[in-house]
């Protein structure tokens, strides 16, 4: 298959405006080859080249065939300085929870500590991104990393006759009440609930902290 070679398209006016890492740049050509449903994982740039910045336009990029799910090598060349292959991780994009700060053994995770997003990560177990909310860390994590299954102990889950917020959608129409659990769940889980007034047995998905969503996924 006839090389697909991906080329800087921005002119930049200033040092300042023009600098960036390379994996940074070798990231963001790379996002419009990667097919749907992957993303770039990881790009193994080398330690001589990690910490220069360099300008967007002074980097030709050429992906041999087609990015494929696993660990294939991109012809990166930067001016003035020799051609090398790049070898980079392309996985496929899951829903992972993200700290949006750096967080400390024994942090309670809130929902301003995490971002839940679709990348595809180098995270061999990926924490469950619908039941991080009131997780306990166990093990440091870095600002903007995805948080794995052995950096958090979850919150235990809500016992059988727990009071929870009921909310039922039907396409723009809320509909909201109380309900209690029929059997203990964990946020991010699917949910039976007796709503309260009609003893009306229902399934839903419990969101954090409390609330059973029926109908539309929140």
């Amino acid at each position: 298959m006839k090389a697909l070679a991906i080329f800087a398209a921005l002119a930049w006016s200033t040092a300042a405006a023009s600098a960036d890492p390379l994996e940074a740049i070798v990231r963001a050509r790379l996002a419009s080859a990667v097919p749907v449903g992957l993303g770039i994982a990881k790009v193994y740039i080398p330690a001589s080249l990690a910490t220069i910045d360099v300008a967007p336009s002074q980097v030709t990029i050429e992906v041999p065939g087609e990015l494929k799910l696993g660990r294939p090598s991109v012809k990166v060349t930067v001016k003035g300085k020799r051609t090398i292959y790049v070898p980079v991780t392309v996985g496929k994009l899951i829903e992972v929870a993200v700290a949006t700060h750096a967080l400390a053994e024994g942090d309670v995770v809130a929902a301003a500590d995490v971002s839940i997003e679709q990348r595809a990560v180098e995270v061999a177990s990926p924490a469950p991104a619908a039941s991080i909310l009131g997780a306990t860390v166990t093990h440091a994590v870095a600002d903007g990393a995805p948080i794995q299954r052995d950096d958090v102990v979850l919150a235990p889950p809500l016992a059988r006759g727990t009071v929870v917020s009921l909310e039922i959608r039907r396409g723009g129409v809320r509909v909201r009440g109380t309900a209690t659990l029929e059997a203990s769940a964990r946020p991010g889980q699917p949910a039976v609930v007796r709503v309260g007034q009609t003893r009306t047995l229902v399934r839903g998905l419990l969101v954090a902290p409390a609330t059973v969503v029926v109908g539309e996924a929140p």
